[in-house]
């Protein structure tokens, strides 16, 4: 017993050593705990995360550069408002925006809502018309957000959330985004919207980092 006590202080006098000798030199210690431990004790969780590459919405740069700008701004619209006329060069600098939906709390993408989903805590706040400042791309003001909504479809659902799209998009692709959240979205017609439902326990935050290049959702309990 003496022998088994005397290797057990000599390994807690190394143990005490190899510490102090490393707090004093210029490498970090590395936690002890568990990479896993250590993201169950983070507030958030991220449920979901998607981004849509502007570069590929449309094959004319010049068409391109309409939905690009057209999506941009209705995530202006979303939070910040926009001051007419539109300043281009700063609704196309870099931003975050977002919104948060407490527990049974619905989003719709324009406020010509289905009576299930009367009352939304939150919209686009915009109806994508040109009068708002909106680019007309082939003749229809707006052209392009369908696409963030397919986002947002897809991301959603991916979070667990209840999504109803009336309307597809399937009579055109939606790049980089699969056929089955494709969302077709016009203010004039309460089918062609987007409806997210907070069906989770939780409160849930979207998140939208936009660039020049991208625009990626994050949503987050």
């Amino acid at each position: 017993m003496p022998m088994v006590k005397e290797q057990i202080l000599a390994l807690a006098a190394l143990i005490s050593t190899t510490i102090l000798s490393a707090s004093s030199s210029a490498t970090p210690l590395l936690s002890p705990i568990p990479d896993y431990l250590l993201v169950i004790n983070q507030k958030e969780k991220i449920l979901a995360e998607h981004s849509l590459d502007l570069t590929i919405r449309e094959v004319s740069p010049e068409a391109n550069q309409g939905f690009v700008d057209n999506i941009l701004l209705a995530l202006h619209y979303l939070q910040r408002g926009v001051k007419l006329p539109v300043d281009w060069e700063a609704i196309r600098q870099p931003f975050t925006v977002s919104f948060t939906l407490q527990p049974k709390e619905i989003f719709a993408f324009h406020g010509n809502v289905l009576s299930d989903f009367a009352d939304p805590a939150v919209t686009m706040n915009s109806g994508f018309f040109t009068y708002e400042g909106y680019k007309s791309v082939w003749g229809l003001g707006g052209n392009g957000v369908c696409h963030l909504a397919s986002l947002m479809n897809w991301t959603a659902s991916e979070a667990g959330m209840e999504v109803v799209a009336p309307n597809g998009h399937n009579f055109a692709p939606i790049p980089g985004v699969s056929k089955e959240y494709g969302t077709s979205i016009r203010s004039q017609s309460q089918n062609q919207n987007l409806y997210i439902i907070n069906n989770l326990e939780n409160s849930v935050s979207f998140v939208f980092t936009a660039n020049g290049k991208e625009v990626s959702l994050q949503i987050i309990e």
